[in-house]
């Protein structure tokens, strides 16, 4: 490039050198030349932006976001199961009824994560590995509730609940994280990449046009010196497109660049860390059953507990939880508060993301004081009044509360979502017919220029 534009500003001190017909030739050539370097540069550049628009908006969010949802109906599905076991069997219909229904949504995730497989085995493998050992997990899961069943089979149900706990944990949550750290290790390297490749294309768009715009001045100029013409009708026409195309041309990369930005910066950022804090949660809330099905490794189940809740957020010392909800509904920042609800709420852009995030984290801390009740009471010996306040669907239990949080969740998501898709169609937008439009435009500069020039040239040849 650098060689391009030297050569052309040679080009252009060299004119005066030149006789009129010669110098009105070459000024005619070289806008040709400019011209083309002008398209060439500026569908590069739109194909470039609209192939990282595609791929963060249509490939790799959503494969993400179906990672994650993949792995948060593995840990309700589990919940579901641990819930039902709890109680004997046909008392806790409604764990059986949701444990179905993510059963049947979970399906319908690992399908549509197949069907859009875009980087090879980084995707495929964890696909293959979800759908191999889904079945034997769910198999695990009917001999836990055949020996449930039976009433008096407490250890051996006890053991193929474990069984089925650790193809979970081992098995089925890592395959689904690796699903989604494919796709997020691609929309990283294309975000970056795409910031570079922004940044070259709009200096390669803005020295062709100006070398476009110089040249048909210049020409002007030297009409005006040479043959007495004070103005050139097509030559000033082909001077005003070029300038508006350009201008048009770097607004609108600029604005998919900054639409771009927002999809991924402010919108996907926060839905990232909204879904990883959903899995957890619903991972937690698994635990909080195990803690009570299970009270051989009850000590363990609730380390991981406190590990995922710790992940979601952790306290700074000597604060609550209510002082960091009060100072976060007022905009303040909390020093020290850290984890993924941390995340979620120092990434507050849109309008009523803070009302949902700050609601997100009260119904959280409900459940939480709950989880803690169900604690006290299981220490105390009081089992079965845990275990009814565990899967209790009442206002004030823990099944409630859990819906409550899941509400809340859902409407920040949601905001975060409607905010990335609005983002990513305006970013198409930005960046929509442009190798119609800039063919035409350059074509017109081109016959222009010859229009304009041609009938001067004549009078040379006579």
């Amino acid at each position: 490039m650098t060689n391009i534009i030297t050569l052309s500003t040679n080009k252009i001190k060299n004119i005066q050198k030149l006789n009129t017909p010669q110098t009105l030739k070459a000024g005619m050539y070289l806008t040709w030349g400019a011209s083309f370097l002008l398209l060439l540069a500026t569908i590069t550049g739109i194909q470039g932006q609209r192939h990282a628009i595609k791929t963060i908006g249509k490939d790799t969010a959503p494969s993400i976001i179906s990672a994650q949802r993949i792995k948060d109906s593995l840990a309700d599905m589990d919940a579901n199961v641990a819930n039902e076991l709890l109680t004997k069997t046909g008392e806790n219909k409604e764990a059986l009824k949701n444990y179905e229904e993510r059963r049947q949504k979970l399906a319908d995730f690992i399908v549509s994560a197949a069907q859009n497989i875009t980087y090879g085995d980084a995707e495929r493998q964890p696909i293959i590995t979800l759908q191999l050992n889904l079945g034997k997990y769910m198999e695990k899961v009917q001999k836990a509730r055949d020996f449930n069943a039976f009433g008096n089979k407490e250890a051996a149900t006890l053991a193929a609940y474990r069984e089925a706990a650790e193809i979970m944990d081992k098995t089925l949550i890592p395959a689904a994280d690796a699903l989604n750290k494919a796709n997020q290790q691609e929309l990283e390297r294309t975000y970056a990449q795409e910031q570079f490749s922004a940044s070259k294309s709009l200096f390669l768009i803005i020295v062709s046009g100006l070398l476009v715009t110089a040249t048909l001045v210049s020409l002007q100029i030297v009409l005006n010196r040479r043959t007495k013409r004070t103005l050139n009708i097509p030559l000033l026409a082909a001077t005003f497109i070029t300038s508006s195309f350009l201008l048009y041309t770097i607004i609108s990369l600029l604005l998919a660049s900054e639409n771009l930005r927002v999809a991924k910066e402010d919108a996907f950022t926060s839905i990232y860390a909204l879904r990883q804090s959903r899995a957890l949660a619903y991972s937690a809330n698994g635990d909080e059953s195990r803690y009570l099905l299970d009270a051989a490794f009850s000590q363990s189940h609730e380390r991981n507990f406190f590990d995922k809740t710790n992940q979601l957020m952790k306290l700074p010392n000597s604060q609550s939880l209510e002082t960091v909800i009060t100072a976060s509904a007022k905009g303040e920042k909390v020093a020290g508060f850290t984890g993924l609800f941390a995340d979620a709420l120092n990434n507050i852009t849109f309008d009523g993301e803070r009302e949902a995030t700050v609601k997100t984290l009260s119904t959280f801390n409900e459940y939480l004081k709950i989880d803690t009740q169900i604690r006290q009471l299981y220490r105390s010996g009081k089992l079965q009044e845990a275990i009814a306040l565990c899967i209790g669907n009442n206002q004030g239990q823990s099944n409630w509360a859990f819906e409550e949080f899941k509400n809340a969740h859902q409407k920040t998501m949601d905001i975060n979502k409607a905010q990335f898709d609005r983002a990513i169609e305006k970013g198409f937008q930005n960046v929509n017919g442009f190798e119609v439009t800039a063919p035409i435009a350059m074509s017109a500069v081109v016959f222009l220029t010859l229009f304009g020039l041609r009938p001067r040239l004549k009078e040379y040849s006579r």
